[in-house]
């Protein structure tokens, strides 16, 4: 047995995972006014900024629900020796993949307008429009890590696309025994589907701009359940809406939520999604039983396996 912590839960997690923490230590909510003695936050997309460390003196780690940690400003963490810790793979790679792959059949399959075409009774209109296929399409991934394995392995198996990666943190070794070509970000970008898997750091921020829209192909798709920022939204919405490619499925946006009258709102060729593709019974049950096992590591005065700034520890 552990100590008994004080955990704020700031963002709402899947009841199993609360029933499990409160079954060990005291839980409250980011409003409770014992908020400035919480030993352990956990947090999902709520940003979490360096002045929060100076009001929280007894805090110890902070446990990111998902795998991104961008949201957390980690090296004021390390400066306060908080630990931080996410909470990857497991059901939620699977759930995220899976949330990818239907952003890809919904626009290649034009779910939306096919919806409509029954609904506003413009049902003959179906032989003026053409559907794409996954089956046979190359699938360009940004990244290769938990997730983009998953996609790769249900487009592949799943579908018989041909798949390419770029990840310059995977050898091309491992890359190739996935049955995944490995390639450079202009091999990715050429292909029918291209699907970004990568975190949000200063080196992928805004990663997909002019330039690299301009590299695609003028029948490509492009996807992004990983995190806003990586891709220019505005340049997406110019290559949109001039054709330069010809959809796009976006699950995550550099601001969220968007504002009223973001670019990409009123194009039918975006298919939109507000940072979900994540959220399934199995994934957030997974993860907020994950959250609950690193807490109780955390308790034990042990190392979680998942903790991202060993130079936090004493």
């Amino acid at each position: 047995m552990g100590s008994r912590e004080l955990v704020c839960i700031v963002d709402p997690i899947h009841p199993v995972g609360v029933e499990r923490i409160a079954a060990a230590h005291d839980v409250i909510g980011p409003d409770d006014p014992r908020l400035a003695q919480t030993t352990v936050l956990v947090i999902r997309t709520s940003p979490l900024g360096p002045e929060i460390f100076g009001k929280m003196s007894r805090l110890k780690a902070i446990v990111k629900h998902g795998a991104g940690v961008d949201n957390i400003a980690i090296p004021a963490a390390t400066g306060q020796g908080v630990l931080v810790a996410n909470t990857p793979g497991g059901n939620n790679a699977t759930a995220v993949a899976e949330g990818a792959v239907s952003l890809m059949l919904g626009l290649l399959r034009r779910t939306r307008d096919m919806d409509a075409l029954v609904r506003e009774n413009r049902w003959n209109e179906r032989w003026g429009i053409r559907l794409g296929d996954l089956t046979g399409a190359r699938v360009g991934l940004i990244g290769f890590g938990r997730i983009a394995r998953q996609v790769a392995r249900i487009c592949g198996a799943g579908f018989g696309a041909r798949v390419a990666a770029h990840d310059p943190m995977v050898p091309a070794e491992e890359i190739r025994a996935a049955g995944v070509e490995p390639t450079d970000l202009a091999g990715v970008l050429s292909c029918d589907v291209v699907s970004i898997h990568t975190p949000l750091v200063e080196g992928t921020r805004n990663l997909i701009d002019t330039v690299e829209l301009g590299m695609m192909k003028p029948h490509a798709i492009l996807v992004n359940c990983s995190r806003g920022g990586i891709v220019n939204e505005a340049a997406l919405a110019e290559a949109l809406r001039s054709g330069q490619i010809a959809g796009a499925g976006i699950d995550v946006f550099a601001d969220e939520p968007p504002a009223a009258g973001h670019p990409l709102f009123g194009l039918p060729n975006c298919l939109l999604s507000p940072h979900v593709a994540g959220v399934t019974e199995a994934g957030m049950k997974d993860m907020a039983l994950n959250v609950a096992a690193v807490i109780d590591t955390v308790s034990r005065g042990e190392i979680p396996a998942t903790l991202l700034n060993p130079e936090a520890l004493p």
